[in-house]
């Protein structure tokens, strides 16, 4: 039945530790050995993708930047890319300054953020380059931008979403990428689309696919797949949005799943 697996890294394939277990390596190893196409689907830079999958048998295109770039597997080159709409990016980062949040720009060379952005520093292991502070990101305009991201409390991160949902309808795709971190691509960009896109590539039927995520960011792919399964540790929104519901990313919920729910039933190439 299931002929692609499409996973998230933070809070699903990545431990809390951001590490991949060794159960999960192996449910991976004997997924794709059994002919399975291994998609991650994330916000994170190819590179960094790259960085935190040492080991992953990846065999297929990548989704990075929540869907604004399908990476080719083998050298990270773009088979699929939808950048920001420049007649949106200086409003998106206005607005973003109006609430307080912190800045991000992504473009095809670097990422860069406001100075004193929470974590920044931390957010890219070697060797994918680190994100660079400047005082004011709007000033990289008018530079081709993949994706803005605002970094913001938590606690108030929610009502925010809702807040830059309605303000960008229709002009922009919002979406909560982590629980500090609010995103801005392309209308047409989405992991699902994304995840739509490279099914149409390979010939793949939506019924044909898994997929496991935990954060409102996967809503859509996990919608889109045959099998859409939620972490453990996703929150109420996003179990929703599932047909199934595994344990944590604390407790190998994906190596788990692909046990119990994918690897009885896969269809070989």
């Amino acid at each position: 039945m299931y002929r692609l697996l499409a996973l998230d890294l933070d809070g699903t394939l990545l431990d809390p530790k951001r590490a991949i277990t060794p159960r999960t390596h192996e449910a991976l190893r004997r997924a794709v050995e059994a002919g399975v196409t291994l998609v991650i689907a994330t916000g994170q830079t190819f590179p960094a993708l790259l960085s935190l999958c040492p080991g992953v048998p990846l065999n297929g295109p990548q989704i990075v930047y929540n869907g604004a770039i399908i990476a080719d597997v083998a050298d990270g080159s773009p088979l699929y890319e939808q950048l920001v709409p420049d007649e949106y990016i200086l409003p998106t980062l206005g607005a973003l300054q109006e609430q307080d949040v912190f800045r991000v720009y992504h473009t095809h060379e670097r990422v860069f953020a406001d100075t004193g952005t929470p974590g920044a520093r931390n957010w890219y292991l070697p060797p994918a380059p680190a994100a660079v502070e400047v005082l004011d990101v709007a000033e990289l305009y008018p530079r081709p931008c993949i994706k803005l991201v605002g970094v913001c409390d938590p606690t108030e991160l929610a009502r925010k979403r809702v807040y830059f949902e309605e303000l960008f309808a229709s002009q922009l795709y919002v979406t909560q990428a982590a629980s500090d971190l609010i995103e801005f691509l392309h209308p047409a960009v989405s992991k699902g689309r994304a995840l739509l896109k490279i099914a149409g590539m390979l010939g793949i039927s939506s019924t044909e696919i898994a997929a496991i995520g935990d954060n409102h960011n996967d809503i859509d792919m996990l919608r889109f797949a045959g099998l859409g399964i939620a972490m453990g540790n996703a929150s109420e929104e996003v179990k929703a949005a599932a047909h199934h519901v595994t344990r944590s990313n604390a407790e190998d919920g994906v190596a788990l799943a692909i046990e119990e729910q994918i690897l009885p039933f896969i269809t070989p190439a």
